[in-house]
């Protein structure tokens, strides 16, 4: 019995799969977010390059000594100044109010959590943080409750709610 030898070629196929990655999709009813509004003014850094640049710089015109930096205000920037004439006429808001937080806030927090301390505070900060954010809903008092002060919780609801 003879065998012949024989010779197979072989064909190779070389299949490359790419996966199809499509631009996510954004809801229709979706608007443009508002760009911020804020004017940079850079003039007290162009009069620091400016003093740079020349032979003999003056620093000492740019120290100011025994200046107390303006603070921020604290609260929301639509909350009411508290004076003795704007007191609330509750003890508890009062307290609040006094020791600089926003009467704002402060009289959704007394009205959710009473005179408890830990919880006005956490609600206040929440609040105000919020607002800072740009979400002055009539409901975010509401969903801060509800979410126990947690703003990451309660952003995706004021949002959704837009």
């Amino acid at each position: 019995m003879d065998f012949d030898v024989l010779s197979y070629t072989s064909l190779v196929m070389l299949i490359i799969c790419n996966p199809l990655i499509l631009q996510p999709q954004m809801a229709p009813h979706l608007i443009e977010i508002p760009r911020s509004t804020f004017n940079f003014d850079f003039e007290y850094e162009r009069k620091i390059l400016a003093e740079a640049e020349k032979d003999n710089p003056n620093w000492s015109k740019f120290v100011v000594e025994n200046q107390v930096p303006p603070q921020p205000p604290r609260g929301p920037k639509f909350a009411a100044p508290t004076t003795s004439a704007a007191t609330s006429g509750d003890p508890v808001v009062d307290k609040y109010v006094a020791m600089g937080l926003g009467r704002e806030a402060v009289s959704f927090a007394v009205l959710n959590y009473g005179d408890n301390p830990v919880k006005v505070k956490e609600f206040v900060k929440s609040y105000n943080a919020l607002h800072e954010m740009g979400f002055t809903s009539s409901n975010v008092p509401e969903l801060l409750a509800i979410h126990d002060n947690d703003p990451d919780k309660v952003i995706p609801h004021l949002i959704g709610s837009t």
